[in-house]
């Protein structure tokens, strides 16, 4: 040993690093959770149409508001390629509500082994749904890094990726 004496971590330090470490796991779990529910209608999803059942609007301003904001729903059902019959509903875009009627048809994909599992189309927003995972993981690792560097013992304070640990010195 050089003689350098092992650093003491404090008892905040300590309940920050394991704070800081359930958040990061936390959203850990929750990003692979969504990335498994988005994937497997992405790889394996089964694209059908569907009927309109019903088109509602949700007013969502307060009644006393200078700007009013509504929400647009549509009801819709589809028949699975095993004859059974899926309903759901779902929000979408004021553009693509006005597009709709009662009775006419909307894209909609399903996981063919559990056709509950399904949503309205949206494979235009593919590229976009999956880059938005992109700095949530890293906002996860960095979490997951303070976290390590906070409780970990050591003889000096290090982060774990930093290029001093890896030359040697």
């Amino acid at each position: 040993m050089t003689g350098v004496q092992p650093v003491e971590r404090t008892w905040g330090q300590l309940l920050l690093g394991g704070f800081l470490g359930l958040a990061g796991l936390a959203l850990l779990v929750f990003l692979l959770y969504s990335l498994a529910s988005d994937v497997s209608l992405w790889a394996f999803g089964t694209d059908t149409v569907a009927q309109v059942d019903e088109l509602s609007v949700e007013r969502t301003s307060p009644a006393d508001a200078e700007e009013l904001t509504f929400r647009y729903h549509v009801s819709y059902h589809f028949t699975t390629s095993n004859g059974r019959i899926i309903r759901n509903a779902s929000t979408l875009d004021v553009r693509e509500w006005g597009n709709l009627k009662v009775g006419g048809p909307v894209d909609v994909v399903y996981f063919a082994l559990y056709p509950a599992h399904n949503r309205l189309e949206e494979s235009r927003y593919v590229t976009v749904l999956a880059c938005a995972y992109v700095p949530l993981f890293i906002a996860a690792w960095a979490l997951l890094g303070l976290a390590v560097y906070l409780v970990r013992p050591g003889s000096r304070r290090e982060w774990w990726f930093s290029s001093d640990r890896w030359s040697g010195s």
